[in-house]
């Protein structure tokens, strides 16, 4: 019976220690200040629903429905993708740091919004869906 209990006790612990990883994703403001930077400006971006800001920031072409959209594309679909729901949505998201790579992202309902350094400089750079 000793042994048993060993040989569960050792499969949960292992158990435990396989998901350790995806449930110490590390939240809220990041050890990188020149993301925190970027994270302040792009939350108030669209906040204030500056559309020409938020491209700014943004890694563009930006693949949006399997196509390139260049800058007056991004903005010409910017409320397909920042509709009141999700701008009110990021002043609560909370970051976190990618499991697998250097960037960053945050969920809003149904979307993840990926952000990563394109040329040395932090950019939206991605939306996907939460599954």
């Amino acid at each position: 019976m000793r042994r048993e209990y060993r040989t569960f006790a050792g499969i949960i612990l292992l158990l435990l220690l396989i998901t350790l990883p995806v449930t110490g994703q590390k939240r809220g403001p990041t050890s990188d200040p020149t993301f925190n930077a970027f994270w302040a400006q792009f939350k108030d971006a669209v906040a204030k629903n500056d559309k020409a800001r938020v491209a700014d920031m943004t890694k563009l072409p930006f693949m949006m429905n399997s196509v390139d959209h260049d800058r007056a594309g991004f903005i010409k679909e910017y409320p397909k993708l920042f509709t009141p729901r999700m701008r009110r949505c990021f002043p609560r998201a909370k970051v976190i740091k990618e499991y697998q790579g250097d960037g960053y992202e945050i969920f809003c309902g149904d979307q993840i919004f990926f952000f990563s350094k394109v040329d040395g400089v932090w950019k939206f750079t991605e939306i996907g869906v939460n599954d």
